[in-house]
């Protein structure tokens, strides 16, 4: 629990950031009840790629090749309106004939300077990833409007943004159409998440759920969280976008650690030493890097690739090891042994695996700005599917334990009387054997007339004296203690801080009770004689002893209920 300890300090510093960038949100529109028009603007732009020229309706969503850093993309203004698209962790400047746009709006009415000019006092190469939107009025008409485009990183790819022209809830409202399904299945991961938590905090230790459950949730909360964010509909509420750029990466580096963790705890029972080296490298790594940003050294763009590596050298191990033991159960035919959350976790984290790789190679080789689009379904699949699969096995471990306790109940029990056999009166008899027998009795009870029953009407009558006999018993001395049947006519109580009194007095509501009781066709008197005896330092050494007393004083009363005929 030590990792759970140091994952609230994680958790702390990620609500205080989130925190920060809330100070400066701002509502969506003003006035939603503006035009909402939006279309793609592709017509009428001239792209530079160094000397090169080219159309951008014919360019692919990103452009590769040796020493491409920066494009340029130019046209004339035809009409007063909104242009906007979105800049992921590029530098873009703006221009109108060659005069710099110093002031545009970045999802605020407020004017303020260009977000990479920010980013030279945060000591980041990016400044974050969000719309940009250039107000084109009637006076702008006929100018050059240029866009330049310079990736931050110094890849070989530059993404060429999707431009749209129209008003600003229209370009706006286009993107939230087409976003805000992905964002709202990442908040209802978070949800599950936070359930699963909520779960295991109130009834987890009560009910044996996994050990692991507290960590998939944990998973599940920093996994959301990351998908929401890389949905990227927040800046069109927060102006700090270089700090909820920050935040996603964090969310995802803390991601990993809970879910190396769960899969140790739930499928390794804890004991995988390459699983538990893998979790210690993903905390380490979440410290070190987070340092490295924060003292300006090294950004997160330039270290995420570590995250990466543990989550896909974690993966593999998972999948190499499962294997070979899936494939021997399936020969063998094992079943049984087989939880089902064993098989749904290995089958998911190929799809987390295949996802993953996905979404890495549009982030590394394409610049693309959704790089949880394909792994937040392999993700969440995962957590739903796993933890589906852990309360199917929960319920199946409750039908089996309750299963188990019946037979070990029915095991205990005397199938005649249904009361407890022999067996286990001597299996606790032996456990108060030697313990402090300090007001422990043993009440000892055995039945009259018996083989006269036998003789004149037959076993099947000796059979219902028996078992309406216990009945009387267990109705007169049931709030007593546990009750036996250790003989054929035999029966025993265990009882504590019973008095003597006490005892005559259950006896004699016993014997009055027996009187009551006939049997068609025969005379005799159903009768049950009672002997009670407490434990008695001075007369017994052990608890045995005090059944003798209590059998002898059985007996004794069996003669006074024969000389009462006479």
């Amino acid at each position: 629990m030590k990792r759970m300890k140091i994952y609230v300090v994680q958790i702390v510093c990620i609500v205080f950031l989130l925190l920060a960038g809330s100070l400066s949100s701002r509502g969506l529109m003003q006035n939603p009840g503006y035009d909402q028009t939006c279309a793609a603007y592709r017509s009428g732009w001239h792209v530079r790629v160094g000397e090169q020229e080219l159309k951008y309706a014919e360019l692919p969503q990103y452009l590769a090749g040796a020493g491409i850093q920066e494009v340029t993309l130019s046209r004339k203004v035809n009409e007063a309106d909104t242009v906007g698209f979105f800049a992921f962790q590029q530098q873009v400047q703006v221009y109108l004939t060659k005069e710099e746009i110093s002031q545009f709006d970045t999802c605020s009415e407020e004017e303020i300077v260009l977000q990479f000019e920010q980013n030279q006092r945060l000591g980041s190469k990016t400044p974050g990833n969000g719309w940009m939107f250039v107000e084109l009025t009637q006076e702008d008409i006929g100018k050059i409007l240029t866009i330049r485009i310079k990736e931050c990183y110094g890849s070989s790819t530059v993404t060429i943004p999707a431009l749209y022209h129209g008003t600003r809830q229209g370009i706006t409202m286009h993107y939230l159409k087409e976003k805000i399904p992905m964002f709202l299945l990442s908040v209802f991961g978070i949800m599950i998440g936070l359930m699963l938590l909520l779960i295991w905090g109130v009834s987890g230790q009560k009910l044996q759920l996994s050990k692991g459950l507290p960590w998939l949730a944990l998973f599940a909360v920093f996994i959301g969280a990351w998908s929401a964010i890389e949905a990227n509909i927040y800046s069109f509420f927060f102006r700090k976008l270089l700090l909820i750029s920050w935040l996603s990466y964090l969310c995802l580096k803390m991601a990993v650690a809970p879910f190396i963790q769960f899969v140790n705890l739930t499928f390794h029972n804890g004991k995988s030493k390459i699983l538990k080296g893998l979790t210690i490298i993903s905390l380490m790594e979440f410290w070190i890097t987070g340092a490295l940003q924060f003292f300006k050294i090294v950004d997160f763009a330039d270290t995420i690739f570590v995250t990466h590596s543990v989550l896909l050298i974690a993966s593999a191990y998972i999948i190499l090891t499962a294997m070979p033991k899936l494939r021997h159960r399936a020969k063998q035919k094992i079943v049984q042994d087989q939880p089902i959350s064993y098989v749904v976790h290995n089958i998911f984290i190929l799809v987390v695996a295949v996802t993953s790789l996905q979404d890495m190679y549009r982030y590394y080789f394409s610049n693309n700005p959704d790089v949880a689009f394909c792994s937040r379904f392999g993700y969440f699949g995962y957590t739903i599917a796993v933890t589906v699969a852990l309360l199917l096995d929960f319920m199946n471990l409750t039908v089996m334990g309750k299963q188990a306790a019946q037979i070990k109940q029915e095991a205990a029990k005397d199938p005649m009387t249904q009361l407890y056999n022999r067996m286990e009166f001597e299996k606790d008899f032996e456990r108060r054997t030697g313990r402090n027998s300090k007001g422990l009795g043993i009440i000892i009870l055995d039945l009259n007339n018996l083989k006269l029953f036998n003789d004149t009407c037959g076993h099947d009558a000796g059979d219902y004296y028996i078992i309406i006999s216990s009945k009387v018993i267990q109705e007169i001395f049931d709030g007593r203690g546990k009750i036996y049947r250790i003989g054929g006519d035999e029966f025993c109580c265990i009882t504590r801080n019973l008095t003597e009194n006490d005892f005559k007095a259950d006896r004699q509501r016993l014997e009055e009770k027996m009187k009551e009781l006939r049997l068609p066709g025969f005379h005799g008197a159903m009768e049950v004689a009672a002997g009670y005896a407490v434990f008695d330092p001075e007369k017994d050494q052990n608890i045995k002893d005090t059944m003798k007393r209590a059998d002898k004083s059985m007996y004794e009363r069996k003669r006074k209920l024969k000389e009462e005929k006479k």
